[in-house]
């Protein structure tokens, strides 16, 4: 799935996609360790045809959520039943944007780090696309009104099944768009049968190395989590002699 990734620094979002930057989003800068119900930056359509960049939280609340909490849990929608299931379907239908990143993290559980029982976690990974200092999430998008409140939008990032380079690290990853698909996967006027068409010849080609366990740690965020360290071996994975 996606629980962690990168955000670039707003020069990068803009050279992705021809987004404008009128609303002036002063917090938008480069975060390494980015966790749900975070502020992200987001890209969607305007009315007009043009591409915005916008602050979403990441864990999508639908517009008819009644309850005062918001869902638990929703900061990933499956690629597969996003068309279908009722928490997804409207925005997949005509409010999907982009989530810029310069790539995300995953676990590899076959790689257990040492740690407290119980407590043990696989070697983390950095994934992202070389040469790119940008890449484009599918994502979802929802604007919450609560009574006297100010709307609130959300987000969800698209996983799907991983690309077989990086699938010895999870089964699952985001949907990565190509820089040519990005128009139509925000246009509200694509059809159902073009957006799975999208889906389904999304990137596939992606580089990845381990990083340090301190990534664990939502509260750590500097350049280094994104960089490589030695594979630590444990004497699991030793090949018997």
């Amino acid at each position: 799935m996606c629980g962690r990734y990168a955000i670039p620094d707003e020069a990068a979002v803009e050279r992705l996609c021809a987004a404008d930057f009128r609303r002036g989003f002063s917090w938008m800068r480069p975060l390494f360790n980015v966790a749900p119900t975070t502020q992200v930056p987001v890209i969607v359509q305007t009315p007009d045809g043009a591409q915005e960049i916008q602050g979403a939280r990441w864990g999508l609340i639908p517009a008819w959520w009644q309850k005062d909490a918001p869902p638990p849990l929703t900061f990933n929608a499956r690629a597969e039943e996003a068309a279908a299931k009722p928490m997804w379907r409207d925005s997949f239908k005509a409010a999907r944007c982009l989530m810029p990143a310069l790539g995300w993290y995953e676990w590899n559980q076959d790689q257990p780090l040492p740690g407290k029982p119980g407590r043990q976690r696989g070697q983390p990974y950095f994934i992202s696309c070389p040469g790119e200092e940008a890449i484009a999430f599918g994502g979802l998008r929802a604007v919450w009104q609560r009574p006297g409140a100010a709307p609130l939008c959300s987000c969800a990032v698209l996983p799907t099944k991983a690309a077989a380079g990086i699938a010895f690290i999870h089964p699952r990853m985001p949907v990565v768009l190509k820089p040519e698909q990005i128009r139509a996967w925000l246009d509200p006027a694509t059809s159902p049968g073009e957006l799975q068409d999208i889906l389904a010849a999304a990137k596939a080609e992606f580089s990845a190395h381990p990083v340090s366990p301190r990534v664990n740690l939502v509260r750590n965020d500097s350049p280094d989590l994104i960089r490589r360290v030695p594979l630590h071996v444990t004497d699991s994975l030793l090949p018997e002699t």
